[in-house]
């Protein structure tokens, strides 16, 4: 059941941050202000960033339960995926996009972006946080419930089932 919960979840966030990511897009071929152009891209970017951050965790945490119930962290990692990819399309491309647009309109006198440096530090980042997430999580799961002691012997009737198959 909590598979298909982030499952869900998981859907639902790509479409949405996808859907985020496409408005500051839209305002970057926008024929109006360049500076008007410039403020609307900002405030745009910024809550696709600030949704891309809180699905994520939402993500984490849920993803978090599925490790839990399931003993498996593939959710966990789905989870880094997500916020690698769209932070890749945010930093990596959007935002470049948007600083060719400036210094195509004079707003701007940098020579130099450095989204795609921030967006690498966010991705390294958000990686140690899941390894060390999935740790943790590993060490509660081993201290809270133990796996049971190993078969020293087996019992006669398995014993003699392995040697007829």
């Amino acid at each position: 059941m909590w598979n298909k919960i982030y499952l869900a979840i998981l859907a639902a966030a790509v479409l949405a941050t996808g859907i985020l990511l496409y408005l500051p897009y839209s305002w970057l071929q926008s024929l109006t202000a360049p500076k008007d152009v410039a403020a609307n891209y900002l405030f745009y970017a910024n809550l696709s960033q600030m949704f891309l951050l809180i699905s994520a965790l939402i993500l984490l945490v849920t993803a978090n339960v599925v490790l839990w119930k399931t003993l498996r962290s593939w959710a966990i990692w789905a989870t880094l995926l997500y916020f690698a990819v769209f932070t890749i399309a945010q930093k990596f491309w959007l935002d470049r996009a948007f600083f060719n647009y400036q210094q195509t309109n004079n707003l701007t006198d940098s020579a130099i972006s450095f989204g795609a440096i921030f967006g690498a530090i966010l991705i390294v980042l958000a990686a140690i946080i899941v390894f060390f997430d999935q740790y943790l999580i590993k060490r509660l799961l081993d201290k809270t419930s133990p796996p049971p002691p190993p078969v020293e012997f087996l019992p006669e009737e398995v014993a003699t089932e392995e040697k007829n198959v």
